[in-house]
Formats: structure tokens, C-alpha cells, sequence
């Protein structure tokens, strides 16, 4: 538990450097200080739930978000803010050996994931069996696929040189993390397939089981959004390039495919 918090601490301290650097103001080290709702979430867990992590949420997970999502959201603000100013210039010098502005955000994003995926690893598996966890790694590494391959609309000439693009990409962007937080598994026990023990309702869910909450929250936070911006770029905007119609083709299909495993779990419910 206290090294994925330190990773967590020490990514987000990386990623609030860079802000100060390219921004030239040390007054965004003052992100910083949340981070230290870090120290206090480890404590209860630790003292007062035992060194066992939330059931169903991820406070830590939670914490180190508002802590990277301000600091990216501000390093791409000024990276745009850069192209519009310098849309005229054609040519740059790089130096080989260093990452240039654009290289090291998408570096800390795609970092960002994978702290992600790792710490969740790491982390207390709580209640959570050895099955549910592996579940939960393997739909938390599609989501990660996803979400990298969603930055490829900044690739666009037409995104990457509107503002109001932009933002939308990055509002979607920090709704879509928001599942890393939430500790939802669609799998079941392995009895429970086997048709030789019923299936009774868990009261702690409600009316809903964790697959129906993990199918709604998918849809919610994530394929929905990223299938209504995509659309948005092929009607609204005229952006028919092989990648942005393959994306596209693909979270339908993904979405058409959540929809039917919702009306199956439901149909089987009432079986």
C-alpha cells in the first residue's frame, strides 16, 4: 500500500514539475498539496480498515487523479495555446536526445495508465478473489488501450488547431479515468455458471449486479463519449480519416456488444 502511494507521489510530483518548467511559474507546486490527502487516506487505511483497501471504491486512486489530471490538463492548454500562436511556423529543431513538449506529455499520460494498472496490481486485493482481480487488471489494461487510442484524434490538423476540440477531448479524457477508481468486476464465481447452485441477489448491490454497474458505468464514462466525439469529427467537422472511421466502426461495435451482454445478464437474471 505505501508504495504505490509513493509512486502515485512521485509521478504527480514529476508531472507538477513539468508544468513549472513550460509554464515558468512555481505557484502550480501548490497542486502539490494534495497529494498530501494521500498521506491521510494511507493512515486510515492502514490504523483504522487494517491495511485493507475499499471495496468498491479506490480513495488513493481518486486523490492521485486530481492530482495528474490539473497538471496534464494544463501542460496540454499550453501546448495548444502554442500551435495556435505558432500555426504559421512549418519547421522546428529538435535535439534527438531530448523529448520535445508534445513527447513528454503524451509520456506522462501514457505513464499515467500504466501507474495505474500497476498499482491496482499492487494494491490490497481486499475482498476481491485472485479471479476478480485478473478481471479487473484485464478490463483496466482495455481501458487504457482505449483511452491511447483516443489521443490519436489530437493528431487531427482539424483538432489540434481548435480550441473548443481540444477541451472537449480533454473533458472526455478526465471522465474516462474516473473508472480506474471504481472497483467493479463483471465476473462472477465460478459456481455460479455451473447452473448447481443458485444465483441468489447480492443485498450489497442493490438491484443491479457488478456486471449490469460495470456495463452501465462502461457505456457512461466511456464508449458513449468517445463514439459521440468521433461522430462529432465525421459529421460536424469533416475529419474521414482511415483512423478516426476505424475508431469509430469500433466503439459501436463495442457499445452494440455491451447492450447485448446487458439484456443477456437481465434475461438471465429472470431466469
Amino acid at each position: 500500500a505505501i508504495t504505490v502511494r509513493l509512486l502515485f507521489s512521485c509521478h504527480g510530483l514529476l508531472t507538477i514539475w513539468r508544468v513549472c518548467l513550460v509554464r515558468k511559474n512555481n505557484n502550480y507546486w501548490y497542486l502539490g498539496c494534495i497529494l498530501l490527502l494521500l498521506v491521510i487516506e494511507l493512515l486510515i487505511t492502514l490504523f483504522k480498515k487494517g491495511g485493507k483497501e475499499w471495496k468498491w471504491f479506490c480513495p488513493s486512486v481518486f486523490i492521485y487523479l486530481m492530482t495528474i489530471v490539473p497538471a496534464i490538463w494544463l501542460l496540454e492548454l499550453y501546448e495548444m495555446e502554442k500551435r495556435l500562436t505558432d500555426r504559421s511556423v512549418k519547421f522546428e529543431i529538435r535535439i534527438p536526445i531530448l523529448l520535445n513538449s508534445d513527447e513528454w506529455i503524451r509520456t506522462l499520460e501514457q505513464i499515467l495508465l500504466l501507474i495505474l494498472i500497476i498499482g491496482r496490481w499492487i494494491l490490497p486485493k481486499g475482498k476481491l478473489t485472485h479471479d476478480q482481480l485478473s478481471q479487473l487488471l484485464l478490463v483496466y489494461i482495455g481501458t487504457a488501450a482505449d483511452i491511447v487510442e483516443f489521443f490519436e484524434a489530437f493528431k487531427e490538423d482539424k483538432v489540434r488547431h481548435n480550441e473548443t476540440l481540444c477541451i472537449i477531448i480533454l473533458g472526455i479524457w478526465s471522465l474516462s479515468l474516473i473508472r480506474f477508481s471504481l472497483v467493479l468486476t463483471a465476473s462472477r464465481s465460478r459456481q455460479d455458471y455451473t447452473g448447481l447452485v443458485p444465483i441468489a441477489p447480492d443485498p450489497e448491490t442493490g438491484c443491479c449486479s457488478a456486471d449490469v454497474y460495470g456495463i452501465i458505468i462502461s457505456i457512461l464514462l466511456q464508449d458513449a463519449p468517445f463514439l459521440v466525439l468521433r461522430m462529432l469529427l465525421i459529421f460536424r467537422y469533416n475529419v474521414l480519416s482511415y483512423t478516426n472511421m476505424f475508431f469509430t466502426s469500433k466503439n459501436t461495435i463495442v457499445i452494440v456488444l455491451l447492450v447485448y451482454r446487458l439484456v443477456v445478464v437481465q434475461i438471465e437474471k429472470r431466469a
